[in-house]
């Protein structure tokens, strides 16, 4: 049964090795009983002997990190966790397109922080090559490393020490996906927080300084005792003189040390979810101190200058350290709130910025002054195989299956007639070898006088306006060049600023400032498609072509990169057509209009047909995915080309009906169930002993979302689909014959 005291701290015992993890509180009631608490010495160490505070055990007999509670100012133990979801949905309509369910908790396991040094090896600002110390509990011995080591004297695995370039005060927050794929990462981001800094100067444009600026803006109380180790003699060390300063700091600031996510993650939302996190857990338990009630949070970042997602969270830019830094700020209360107004209004020098320092520069070409066109355009292949350049033996392998001199054409583009809009986001699907690269080709030599034979039609032409800029990333075929320069590098000779090409690598999911400088040799085949979409936007078209730019990622990271190049585009005003082979990454794109191209087919998919046709559930679903190919009526049909398949007042998707095929009879067409999938008792019921038909049905697409339509009393068979979903008159469009047709089999 649970019981509650009221207990004053006799002894904190932080064994040095592992105190981020290990510790004990050894507190006692005024009765004399004494109670041994468990709790990492990070925590621990803050609690000073003779402070009260209210203590609940589950089990007094059994004590454990689990079971019990442990109050003072604010709570103490357990540890601050929530679990919340960062839902990203889609550019136009904000329709879900998948979520992180994310738990956020202070640090408390000797893995957690090794989480933290992988992490930190991907930190903008790490001053270490090596950044944690580990250390031998057999031999006593430390050592550098940013992965667990082995011990160089005993050989075992070696126990976390600590961060290189963290301090006694600094507290951590970390993220877990807690739903997650397989390959994806257990922890996503940390945040470190830690008291202000002890002293802060402002530099002016002029190169002024301002000493102790602080003191002018927000009450001087708020830094009158910081957390400011003084260095000393050998006998007070390291330890020694963190822990004396331990004992005095407070503050009702904190300071935002670091906050790194995962470099996959970047550019999704996650560093603004850590920073509200950290928020959430600094006003809850008023870490790093546990003292103070906190007003405000700082921040000094270098990476604000190239990266606003502090400034998304509602941190305001204040001014530069004397050393040139940027100082932000959050405000958590009015008193805080009420000092950063009236310093940005006060100011001259803040007058001018108004608390925004992150301004996005990326310009991309001047918009298309109308619309690209391929009018009646086709494009067909002549490959002509011989074997006379083949050793005589690869020649006679070849004649036994029947190759001697073969002339294979093909034509992928028949009678195409499409229209790119600016600033219009297009999806092109179909399969490999379809004819879609084919489209790319032709889009690109739009404006160009003299284009090479293979991006020029066969018939039919391409219109441009005079001012398209195309751009086009083709795999193996228009590909950027990088040479051996770092990308950042690369990108700033090419645009003449180095925050846009930062902002360019942001906005294409490569937000690692270790690969900014990385050469595109050494990086993985997924971060370089991400970097040719860079390459390609340094170039400012107004006419961007990408080819299967998905291809090599996997599919989490496919639809945030989607998601973001589709906001960028329509930001932007950029045309963008994306060749794809995943029609999951749709909903990413938001596309304006998406077409289907197949071996000399080509339609718009996502706009509603002429007209449509009703059929039974599950019938309706095999069509429009492709595994019934013959719709069974009991009457011809005049009509061809691509209708709608309807279903209980949606439009589930299109198919092209191709010819009419009968009559049949029942059994004649139970010989191709394959087509139809509709039994023979079921022919039979349907048929009532009169002849069948065939529709043939090919190229279906199915509607992400099926489309719904109002279905007018009297209609018939065949509806008329209009853009406003309204269905024509009654018995209008029905053929004759086809007034009595039910739904089919």
């Amino acid at each position: 049964m649970a019981e509650a005291y009221a207990v004053r701290v006799r002894e904190v015992i932080v064994p040095r090795p592992r105190y981020r993890y290990a510790g004990w509180v050894q507190v006692e009631t005024d009765q004399g009983r004494a109670f041994r608490l468990p709790m990492p010495g990070t925590v621990a160490q803050w609690l000073r002997p003779g402070e009260a505070y209210r203590l609940r055990l589950d089990d007094p007999q059994a004590i454990t990190f689990d079971n019990y509670r442990l109050e003072g100012r604010a709570p103490v133990w357990p540890l601050w966790r929530t679990e919340t979801t960062l839902e990203r949905t889609s550019p136009l309509h904000a329709r879900p397109l998948y979520a992180y369910t994310v738990l956020a908790r202070e640090a408390q396991y000797e893995h957690d922080y090794a989480a933290i040094v992988d992490l930190e090896q991907y930190h903008y600002a790490s001053d270490e090559a090596l950044l944690a110390r580990w250390f031998c509990e057999t031999c006593r011995v430390y050592r550098d490393a940013n992965a667990r080591p082995r011990c160089p004297r005993c050989g075992q695995p070696m126990r976390f020490h600590d961060l290189k370039s963290a301090t006694r005060a600094s507290r951590f927050l970390v993220l877990e996906l807690t739903r997650r794929a397989p390959y994806e990462p257990r922890f996503v981001a940390y945040v470190r927080l830690d008291p202000p800094l002890p002293l802060m100067h402002r530099r002016l444009p002029d190169g002024t300084v301002q000493r102790d600026i602080r003191a002018r803006v927000f009450p001087p109380e708020w830094f009158a005792h910081p957390f400011h180790p003084q260095p000393g003699g050998p006998e007070r060390d390291w330890w020694q003189a963190q822990g004396q300063a331990l004992a005095q700091a407070r503050s009702p600031v904190a300071r935002l040390a670091r906050v790194v996510v995962h470099p996959d993650y970047r550019a999704d939302g996650l560093g603004q979810l850590a920073v509200r996190m950290a928020v959430q857990w600094m006003q809850a338990r008023r870490v790093p101190d546990m003292r103070e009630p906190k007003a405000a949070l700082e921040t000094v970042a270098m990476m604000a200058r190239y990266n606003p997602f502090l400034e998304k969270v509602g941190f305001r830019y204040l001014w530069d350290t004397a050393s040139g830094r940027p100082v932000l700020y959050f405000p958590l209360n009015d008193e805080a709130q009420q000092a950063i107004e009236g310093f940005l209004r006060a100011d001259p020098v803040a007058r001018q910025h108004g608390g925004r320092l992150y301004r996005p520069r990326y310009r991309a070409g001047e918009p298309l002054a109308g619309p690209v066109r391929l009018v009646g355009v086709s494009k067909a292949y002549t490959n002509r195989l011989d074997l006379e350049a083949l050793s005589p033996r690869v020649r006679a392998l070849l004649e036994a299956f029947g190759v001697r001199q073969r002339v294979i054409q093909k034509t992928v583009l028949r009678e195409v007639h499409l229209a790119v809009e600016p600033g219009q986001v297009v999806a092109v699907l179909g399969a490999s070898g379809s004819g879609k690269t084919s489209l790319l080709r032709l889009l690109y030599a739009a404006g160009q006088p003299d284009p090479p034979p293979l991006y020029r039609p066969d018939t039919g032409e391409v219109r441009a306006p005079a001012n398209v800029r195309a751009q086009a990333l083709l795999p193996g075929e228009i590909e950027p060049d990088f040479g051996a320069l770092p990308l950042a590098e690369v990108l700033f000779r090419l645009l003449g600023d180095e925050a846009v090409a930062v902002e360019l690598l942001n906005a294409v999911g490569i937000s690692d400032a270790v690969l900014y400088r990385a050469p595109y040799g050494e990086l993985s085949t997924g971060q370089k498609a991400r970097a040719q979409l860079a390459y390609a936007l340094a170039q400012r078209p107004n006419l961007l072509l990408v080819d299967e730019f998905a291809a090599s990622l996997d599919p989490r990271t496919a639809l945030r990169v989607a998601r973001r190049l589709a906001h960028l585009a329509r930001q932007q005003r950029l045309a963008l057509v994306v060749v794809l082979h995943r029609p999951e990454l749709l909903p990413a794109l938001e596309p304006d209009a998406v077409y289907m191209v197949g071996y000399g087919t080509f339609f718009r998919a996502d706009a509603l047909p002429e007209r449509g046709f009703f059929v039974r559930e599950p019938y309706a679903s095999h069509i429009v995915q492709g595994r019934k190919t013959w719709e069974i009526r009991k009457h011809p049909t005049r009509v061809r080309g691509r209708v709608g398949v309807l279903n209980r007042g949606r439009v589930l998707g299109t198919v092209h009906l191709r010819a009419v095929h009968g009559p049949f009879t029942a059994e004649e067409l139970a010989a191709h169930y394959d087509k139809h999938l509709a039994p023979l008792a079921a022919l039979r019921a349907y048929a009532g002993g009169k002849p069948l038909y065939a529709w043939e049905l090919s190229d279906p697409y199915a509607y992400p979302e099926p489309k719904p339509f109002r279905r007018k009393p009297g209609q018939q068979l065949w509806v008329r689909l209009e853009p406003t979903d309204a269905a024509e008159e009654p018995g209008a469009g029905a053929e004759k014959g086809d007034a009595t047709a039910s739904a089919g089999p």
